[in-house]
């Protein structure tokens, strides 16, 4: 089946939702958040552990590698996050 979706394209991400929510059947919302979330495995709670105390360590030792946080504050801005 396809669905054509009418909307201006500088849209925020919420008011964009809020056009797909109105446009798309619940099944195509599924399906496209499910295409979505594809791309971007989440890391299992192992995985996460790992990596926090792999960065415990390095901070331990004075290794852990970090970036100031108005560089991380930009990029957040830039992602549309902040």
């Amino acid at each position: 089946m396809e669905t054509t979706l009418h909307f201006d394209t500088s849209v925020s991400l919420s008011k964009l939702a809020q056009i797909l929510k109105e446009q798309l059947p619940a099944r195509d919302r599924q399906i496209l958040a499910d295409l979505l979330q594809e791309d971007e495995e989440a890391p299992s709670k192992e995985e996460i552990l790992s990596r926090l105390k792999d960065d415990y360590i390095a901070l331990q030792n004075g290794t852990l590698k970090t970036r100031p946080a108005s560089e991380f504050l930009e990029e957040l801005r830039r992602e549309g996050h902040l």
